[in-house]
Protein backbone atom coordinates (compact mmCIF):
# COMPACT_ATOMS: atom_id res chain seq x y z
CA UNK A 1 0.00 0.00 0.00
CA UNK A 2 1.32 3.44 -0.92
CA UNK A 3 1.74 6.11 1.73
CA UNK A 4 -0.51 9.15 1.43
CA UNK A 5 2.00 11.99 1.25
CA UNK A 6 1.64 15.77 1.24
CA UNK A 7 4.48 17.83 -0.21
CA UNK A 8 4.51 21.52 0.75
CA UNK A 9 7.14 23.51 -1.12
CA UNK A 10 7.08 26.89 -2.84
CA UNK A 11 9.17 25.59 -5.75
CA UNK A 12 7.23 23.52 -8.28
CA UNK A 13 10.49 21.94 -9.51
CA UNK A 14 11.17 20.59 -6.00
CA UNK A 15 7.67 19.16 -5.85
CA UNK A 16 8.07 17.51 -9.26
CA UNK A 17 11.40 16.00 -8.20
CA UNK A 18 9.96 14.59 -4.97
CA UNK A 19 6.93 13.14 -6.75
CA UNK A 20 9.20 11.44 -9.30
CA UNK A 21 11.40 9.99 -6.53
CA UNK A 22 8.45 8.74 -4.49
CA UNK A 23 6.10 7.51 -7.21
CA UNK A 24 6.71 3.83 -6.40
CA UNK A 25 6.02 4.29 -2.69
CA UNK A 26 3.59 7.18 -2.27
CA UNK A 27 0.45 8.80 -3.52
CA UNK A 28 1.44 12.46 -3.46
CA UNK A 29 -0.58 15.63 -3.19
CA UNK A 30 1.15 18.99 -3.18
CA UNK A 31 0.80 22.60 -2.15
CA UNK A 32 2.95 25.57 -3.09
CA UNK A 33 2.13 27.67 -0.01
CA UNK A 34 1.97 26.94 3.67
CA UNK A 35 -1.66 28.02 3.85
CA UNK A 36 -2.66 25.76 0.96
CA UNK A 37 -0.84 22.88 2.64
CA UNK A 38 -2.62 23.52 5.94
CA UNK A 39 -5.98 23.51 4.16
CA UNK A 40 -5.23 20.20 2.39
CA UNK A 41 -4.00 18.71 5.65
CA UNK A 42 -7.09 19.86 7.58
CA UNK A 43 -9.42 18.54 4.91
CA UNK A 44 -7.76 15.10 4.91
CA UNK A 45 -7.67 15.01 8.72
CA UNK A 46 -11.34 15.95 9.01
CA UNK A 47 -12.36 13.33 6.44
CA UNK A 48 -10.73 10.58 8.49
CA UNK A 49 -8.15 9.90 5.80
CA UNK A 50 -5.12 11.78 7.13
CA UNK A 51 -1.74 11.97 5.46
CA UNK A 52 0.84 9.40 6.50
CA UNK A 53 3.74 11.74 5.75
CA UNK A 54 4.23 15.45 5.13
CA UNK A 55 7.38 16.74 3.44
CA UNK A 56 7.61 20.40 4.38
CA UNK A 57 10.03 23.02 3.12
CA UNK A 58 11.31 25.29 5.90
CA UNK A 59 12.12 28.35 3.80
CA UNK A 60 8.95 29.63 2.14
CA UNK A 61 7.63 33.17 1.67
CA UNK A 62 4.65 34.44 3.65
CA UNK A 63 4.01 31.45 5.91
CA UNK A 64 7.29 29.62 6.53
CA UNK A 65 7.63 25.92 7.15
CA UNK A 66 8.04 26.18 10.91
CA UNK A 67 4.79 28.14 11.30
CA UNK A 68 3.06 25.76 8.89
CA UNK A 69 4.33 22.83 10.96
CA UNK A 70 2.98 24.36 14.18
CA UNK A 71 -0.44 24.92 12.62
CA UNK A 72 -0.58 21.37 11.27
CA UNK A 73 0.23 19.96 14.70
CA UNK A 74 -2.46 22.20 16.22
CA UNK A 75 -5.03 20.65 13.87
CA UNK A 76 -3.99 17.16 14.93
CA UNK A 77 -3.93 17.94 18.63
CA UNK A 78 -7.24 19.80 18.65
CA UNK A 79 -9.22 16.58 18.95
CA UNK A 80 -6.95 14.54 21.19
CA UNK A 81 -4.83 14.99 24.24
CA UNK A 82 -1.17 14.18 23.71
CA UNK A 83 1.36 14.33 26.51
CA UNK A 84 4.40 16.47 25.82
CA UNK A 85 6.83 13.80 26.93
CA UNK A 86 4.64 10.76 26.38
CA UNK A 87 4.08 8.71 23.29
CA UNK A 88 3.15 10.66 20.21
CA UNK A 89 1.55 7.84 18.31
CA UNK A 90 -1.09 8.74 15.82
CA UNK A 91 0.53 11.98 14.69
CA UNK A 92 1.48 12.38 11.06
CA UNK A 93 5.18 11.95 10.36
CA UNK A 94 6.47 15.34 9.25
CA UNK A 95 9.87 15.63 7.64
CA UNK A 96 11.31 19.08 7.19
CA UNK A 97 13.31 19.67 4.04
CA UNK A 98 15.62 22.57 3.53
CA UNK A 99 18.62 23.99 1.76
CA UNK A 100 19.41 25.97 4.92
CA UNK A 101 22.29 24.98 7.14
CA UNK A 102 21.10 27.16 10.01
CA UNK A 103 20.98 25.02 13.18
CA UNK A 104 18.23 27.27 14.58
CA UNK A 105 15.87 26.16 11.78
CA UNK A 106 16.39 22.56 12.83
CA UNK A 107 15.92 23.29 16.53
CA UNK A 108 12.79 25.38 15.96
CA UNK A 109 11.27 22.67 13.78
CA UNK A 110 11.88 20.05 16.43
CA UNK A 111 11.15 22.00 19.59
CA UNK A 112 8.36 24.30 18.42
CA UNK A 113 6.69 22.07 15.88
CA UNK A 114 7.57 18.51 16.83
CA UNK A 115 8.82 17.45 13.44
CA UNK A 116 10.00 13.87 13.00
CA UNK A 117 13.15 14.51 11.04
CA UNK A 118 15.02 16.52 8.48
CA UNK A 119 16.46 16.06 5.06
CA UNK A 120 18.92 18.45 3.47
CA UNK A 121 18.13 19.47 -0.10
CA UNK A 122 19.94 18.10 -2.62
CA UNK A 123 19.11 14.59 -1.59
CA UNK A 124 19.39 11.28 -3.37
CA UNK A 125 16.48 9.01 -4.16
CA UNK A 126 17.71 6.58 -1.52
CA UNK A 127 17.82 9.28 1.17
CA UNK A 128 14.33 10.59 0.52
CA UNK A 129 12.74 7.15 0.18
CA UNK A 130 14.44 6.02 3.41
CA UNK A 131 13.13 9.05 5.31
CA UNK A 132 9.61 8.84 3.91
CA UNK A 133 9.31 5.13 4.58
CA UNK A 134 10.51 5.72 8.14
CA UNK A 135 13.78 3.86 7.88
CA UNK A 136 16.00 6.87 8.55
CA UNK A 137 16.77 8.71 11.79
CA UNK A 138 13.67 10.09 13.45
CA UNK A 139 13.51 12.53 16.33
CA UNK A 140 10.08 11.50 17.63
Amino acid sequence: MKLKTLIIDDHSASIALLVSLLVDHCTCLSATTGQEGIELFAEAHKSGEPFDVVLLDILMPDLDGIETLKRIRKIELADREVQLFGKREGLTRIIMQTSSDNPQDFMDSYLKGRCNGFIQKLYSKEEIVEKVLGKGHRFI
